[in-house]
């Protein structure tokens, strides 16, 4: 079965050259990426196979240009003209992230939107991080072991499911959606996953992961079987080889990520007798349902001193002295 393509005429070869540039490293998708610095070489090229999607720019597109097939067709707006047979826009002189985004996120949602399922020949490894006393680094950490498995060569999809994450004013970024949109998305179109994810996802550090959610309670509301459904969409698809989890109570499906997951990392306070003793009363919860399983994969990180107080900047955690930390532990388990 051939690649999908994205195919972007433009007749401004700088733009066209600095925008193929960034989809051949990217490739959104497992796209195939074509470019056209004409209108006619497009519509030679779609009359052999429809593209998939098409990005034109305002001052390339023309009467011919209706004859290029493709199942979605993108505006690049340059001077803000409208009223091009009701084709969308897309600002062009936006980032490249953001235009893609876009593009593939409207895509997705399209009903003539094909098929985006792949699967992978072996599954992605989940890894949870969790802490039964609510230890602020938790997340740090987390965050940390996802940099340091994309430094280590592997793709990495980090999702965080505390109630208040911060990211937003963290990383200085206002998001339009959040994860609880792409799980009612995919819980309803799962063979579309690939292309709402692209559609959704950021970068920091190399490593993709979904906007938090804005309000807990949309999350409390996907129950244990939603979780299953969309977990299983992930862990198969093909695309990441692991996917971390910033897991809290929060998340309906608390026992069942945990007890999918590959390691689990239970992050507690070194000395406080509360921390250890709510600890403990977790894990006599898990004997208790049952759970001894979650218990034998599940490594204790005791975290001294605060590690927040460095200053280091999230997307540069693996080198900070808690990624010197992070890394000892987790090459325990053979990540390299």
């Amino acid at each position: 079965m051939r690649e999908k393509q994205l195919a972007v005429c433009d007749r401004d070869d700088q733009y066209l050259d600095m925008l193929q540039a960034y989809l051949l490293k990217k490739k959104p998708a497992g796209f195939e990426i074509l470019v056209f610095g004409s209108v006619c070489q497009a519509v030679a090229a779609s009359q052999e196979e429809c593209f998939e999607i098409l990005l034109i720019g305002e001052h390339t597109y023309n009467t011919d240009a209706e004859e290029i097939h493709a199942l979605k067709t993108f505006i690049l707006q340059e001077d803000g003209l409208s009223g091009i047979k009701g084709i969308p826009f897309l600002s062009k002189y936006q980032s490249m992230e953001a235009l893609i985004r876009q593009a593939l996120d409207a895509f997705a949602l399209d009903e003539a939107c094909a098929s985006a399922v792949r699967c992978g020949k072996n599954r992605t490894r989940l890894v949870c991080f969790y802490s039964p006393s609510r230890h602020s680094g938790q997340t740090l950490a987390s965050l940390c072991a996802g940099e340091l498995l994309t430094d280590w060569g592997k793709k990495v999809l980090y999702l965080n499911l505390s109630a208040f994450s911060g990211f937003e004013e963290l990383l200085g970024i206002q998001y339009n959606a959040d994860i609880t949109d792409f799980m009612y998305f995919v819980l309803k179109h799962s063979d579309k996953l690939l292309y709402k994810l692209e559609g959704m996802k950021h970068t920091i550090h190399g490593m993709d992961y979904l906007p938090p959610a804005l309000d807990y309670m949309d999350l409390m509301e996907l129950d244990e079987k939603d979780w299953q459904n969309v977990l299983d969409t992930l862990l198969y698809s093909g695309d990441y080889t692991h996917i971390v989890i910033d897991l809290t109570e929060v998340c309906q499906g608390f026992y069942h990520i945990l007890e999918r997951s590959d390691k689990i990392y239970l992050v507690n306070g070194k000395t406080a007798a509360r921390e250890q003793a709510m600890l403990h009363q977790f894990q006599n919860l898990l004997l208790a349902k049952e759970h001894g399983e979650i218990i034998e994969k599940a490594t204790i990180l005791a975290l001294q001193g605060n590690w927040e107080a460095q200053g280091a900047a999230l997307d540069q955690l693996s080198v900070s002295e808690l990624g010197a930390y992070m890394k000892g532990i987790l090459q325990e388990y053979e990540y390299e």
